[in-house]
């Protein structure tokens, strides 16, 4: 395919559809719970206060990992708080601990990642479309050696319709040959048919809660069970929306 615009375009998520990240998480929150359940406070309200203290927080500060931990510390502060008890300060100083884990976690590639981004590039245009703070995107990107698969890397604070509209405008994509390829419903599924482009979820076990959303037009997304099936779709067949 010789003609630019005669090339499907893939725009691809990075966290938990390229790499492992969610689970890192996850095991921290664990940690911290285990960590209040040792102070004498419930895991279930622990984990549940975790979840209320970022949705309150990310909207203003983002998804930088130093954030994350900040945010398992005014969980514990709002926990004493909430018991009438005194915050330790040594308490505190392991919490931060226990989030920092993530600021610079493993990258663990996803199965048939490399070979799929590897014989998908030769035949379709691949763009990434990642969310967060850019310093430690652009790091995990790097980290992961799968930067030379793309022809273009963006790393947005959010990613919404509008955003995706912009790419489709700077890149003169073609909608009908166009698709987002993600594991969340939230930040990837329903902003690409939103913005009108086509939409491939791949689920993870492990998205994040707030990742979580219905999908508002389930049967214009193609659901697939790995980052593998992109091969059979566009070397068999070219996915219809």
């Amino acid at each position: 395919m010789n003609n630019e615009h005669e090339r499907p375009t893939l725009i691809v998520d990075a966290d938990d559809t390229l790499w492992e990240n969610n689970i890192y998480y996850e095991q921290c929150i664990a940690a911290f719970a285990e960590l209040m359940v040792a102070q004498g406070f419930g895991q279930e309200e622990a984990e549940h206060t975790v979840e209320t203290v970022e949705r309150e927080r990310i909207p203003q500060v983002g998804y930088a990992p130093q954030e994350f931990a900040r945010s398992l510390v005014f969980a514990y502060q709002r926990l004493c708080e909430r018991h009438g008890r005194a915050v330790k300060n040594e308490v505190s100083d392991d919490v931060w601990e226990i989030g920092r884990a993530v600021v610079a976690y493993p990258i663990v590639l996803l199965d048939s990642v490399v070979e799929t981004l590897a014989r998908l590039s030769d035949h379709c245009r691949l763009l990434l479309l990642t969310k967060g703070d850019e310093e430690t995107q652009a790091d995990k990107l790097a980290r992961s050696g799968l930067g030379h698969f793309f022809d273009g890397v963006h790393i947005v604070p959010e990613k919404d319709a509008g955003v995706i509209r912009g790419l489709v405008a700077e890149y003169d994509l073609r909608p009908e040959q166009t698709w987002m390829v993600g594991n969340s419903p939230r930040s990837d599924v329903n902003p690409a048919l939103e913005a009108g482009i086509g939409a491939i979820y791949v689920p993870h076990p492990n998205t994040w809660c707030m990742e979580h959303e219905e999908i508002a037009e389930s049967e214009r997304v193609i659901v697939l069970n790995s980052f593998g099936e992109l091969n059979e779709m566009f070397f068999n067949a070219v996915p219809k929306k």
